[in-house]
């Protein structure tokens, strides 16, 4: 039987494909440009992480939302951080999802609201991981060739 955190560990890829620029992959064909916050066209890596934060929060909430509101209902969400000077990490993202609730009834807003916000403090993994502190692990493997060698690690 295969190792499932082997398995899960390595579905996504990135390429270089200029200076500083890296083309991130999944297995079901998306792409993302990914470099630093000075490059023109690309998202920062904090950026991403930023708006994953964001949009899980979001998804998590679209059933119960979709639920109500109906299957095509307008949203948007804007997300910020807050970094921590000198040690190049955030201490804190806030992110604003707004549903289009005209149709609903105006005293119906809040218990949507509050059902939502419990789809996504049960559902979102990302929030879920920042607020449980994921390690992360980097290998750095040296190929010339003919063979990869692994450095550090």
């Amino acid at each position: 039987m295969a190792d499932t955190t082997e398995a899960r560990r390595h579905k996504l890829s990135a390429d270089r494909v200029e200076p500083a620029v890296y083309v991130a992959r999944n297995e079901r064909g998306a792409e993302v440009r990914i470099g630093g916050s000075d490059t023109d066209g690309v998202f920062s890596p904090g950026e991403l992480l930023q708006i994953a934060a964001a949009c899980c929060a979001a998804l998590s909430a679209d059933h119960v939302l979709s639920s109500r509101l109906g299957e095509n209902f307008n949203a948007s969400l804007t997300v910020g951080a807050e970094g921590v000077k000198d040690e190049s990490r955030y201490s804190h993202f806030d992110t604003r999802v707004v549903a289009d609730m005209s149709e609903l009834d105006p005293n119906r807003h809040e218990a949507l609201i509050e059902r939502a916000e419990k789809a996504i403090e049960r559902l979102c993994a990302v929030a879920r991981t920042l607020r449980n502190g994921a390690t992360t692990a980097v290998e750095l493997v040296a190929d010339d060739g003919r063979s990869e060698t692994t450095i550090g690690a």
